[in-house]
Formats: C-alpha cells, sequence, structure tokens
C-alpha cells in the first residue's frame, strides 16, 4: 500500500495498526532467545520493559 493511501486512513485506524505492529513485535520477541543467551538453564534472560508512546500533532492540512 502506498504512503499516499495510508495518509487518507483516519488516525483511530493508524493508532490500531501501530498498536497492533507492536503487539506482534512484543510477541515475536518474547519467543526468541534473548542474543547472547547461553544454553545454561540456570538464569533466565534479563528482564527489561519498554514502552512505545505515538504522539500525534493535528493533520496537515492540503
Amino acid at each position: 500500500m502506498s504512503p499516499e493511501a495510508v495518509r487518507e486512513w483516519p488516525w483511530s485506524d493508524v493508532v490500531h495498526l501501530l498498536a497492533y505492529c507492536e503487539q506482534e513485535n512484543e510477541e515475536m520477541k518474547a519467543h526468541l532467545p534473548a542474543p547472547g543467551a547461553s544454553a545454561s538453564p540456570s538464569r533466565g534472560p534479563a528482564s527489561k520493559s519498554t514502552t512505545t508512546v505515538y504522539r500525534f500533532g493535528p493533520k496537515p492540512k492540503r
């Protein structure tokens, strides 16, 4: 889909798409081993939390 077509979407649809993509990304990361993680079961991967904040300004006028 072209960027021009996406620019015509309502903001609520764009926000929902971004949230869905972020959720899929987090689920994928949860199923992959951490980079540099050893095979030793004695220590689990370090826990880290990431928060993504999307801020939108007013829609540009044409």
